[in-house]
């Protein structure tokens, strides 16, 4: 596990762009599911047992109306985990909640691009981005 924390940066002309400034501004989903591993006998018989008590969760982040800059920020850390290979912390501060949870991105990061800027600067271009974070038992 990567000593990494949420928080992609993008630095262009000496000007930092960090995602710890800008909240999911659609809000967040989260869900909960229990892992379990079922059996079921020939005789049509079912038994399920945990393979943990503890659920894992699932982070679904929204982000509308960000400029080039901070997409690039997004993409830059996605890229740099290599997609869903690599788990880095998310302090679950930045979604009011309490704790630090090890996770992973959960398939692909999805980006649309809204407003085509007149100029070819990245701050006149509009986007949104979503994307899902896996909780990770280390």
């Amino acid at each position: 596990v990567s000593q990494s924390r949420y928080g992609g940066t993008y630095t262009e002309n000496s000007v930092t762009y960090q995602l710890s400034n800008r909240k999911p501004d659609r809000g967040y989903t989260e869900e909960s599911v229990f892992d379990m591993i079922p059996f079921e006998s020939q005789a049509g018989y079912e038994t399920r047992r945990l393979r943990s008590r503890r659920p894992k969760r699932r982070f679904t982040l929204n982000y509308t109306n960000l400029n080039g800059y901070y997409m690039n920020a997004v993409r830059n850390f996605y890229r740099a985990r290599y997609g869903n290979f690599e788990a880095f912390f998310l302090n679950l501060e930045y979604l009011n909640q309490s704790g630090l949870v090890s996770v992973r991105f959960d398939g692909p990061l999805q980006i649309t691009n809204v407003l085509d800027g007149s100029t070819t600067e990245r701050y006149s271009q509009i986007y949104n981005v979503s994307f899902t974070l896996q909780e990770v038992f280390t």
